[in-house]
Order: C-alpha cells, then structure tokens, then sequence
C-alpha cells in the first residue's frame, strides 16, 4: 500500500510541475504594455491677454465670455493684443487652454503677462 501511495504521490508532483510551465507562459501571454507618445505642439503665447497662436495648423486659442474659442482670425477687438511680441512655447497638448493655469504659473515672471 505504501509503494502504490508513494507512487501516485510522485504521479502527482510529476503532474503539478508539468502544468507550472504552462500557467507560467498563460500569465505571459496576458500581459500587454501600453506606449504612450507625447507630441509636442507649438505655439505662440500672448500672455497679456491669455491668447494662444498655433502656426502649424493657423489657428487662435482666446477666451470669449469665458468660454475658450479657436478659429483662424481673432476677433476685431482682439487683434490689437497679438502686434505686440508673443512667447514661443512648446506644449504635449493640442487645445493650449487645457494646460492655461500651468503656462500662467511658468511663463507670468517671463513677459510680464499671464494674468
């Protein structure tokens, strides 16, 4: 009886480390990696005024009634606020606005502006 216990208790250990290697390569296999690549966008900034020109794509970031607007050409009111030298910036975001409080905070000593 002690031979035949001893036996299927070897059958079973044989049986678990076979089956290691296979739950071993499962877990690889469901492991995924994710890449995230930040693209850089340019702009220039008109801190005075919180204006945002973006000259890829030719188009203006500004607040109106304190909603954030774009579009190609300023309003007429506007216009007058971007003859003056603007900052060039470089942001991982393609709506500037989105990231309005952070360029305040690091670009506000630099021009003067920014609030």
């Amino acid at each position: 009886m002690k031979l035949h216990r001893s036996i299927i208790v070897a059958l079973s250990l044989a049986a678990s480390a076979l089956a290691l290697p296979a739950i071993a390569q499962d877990q690889t296999e469901k492991t995924t990696t994710t890449t995230t690549t930040t693209t850089k966008h340019h702009y220039v900034y008109y801190g005075d005024h919180q204006i945002y020109f973006a000259p890829d794509t030719k188009t203006y970031y500004w607040q109106s009634n304190g909603k954030w607007t774009s579009g190609t050409a300023l309003p007429a009111e506007d216009q007058a606020y971007i003859k003056t030298r603007g900052m060039e910036i470089d942001l991982d975001t393609d709506k500037p606005y989105t990231q309005n409080e952070i360029v305040i905070e690091k670009y506000k000593t630099r021009d003067g502006g920014g609030g």
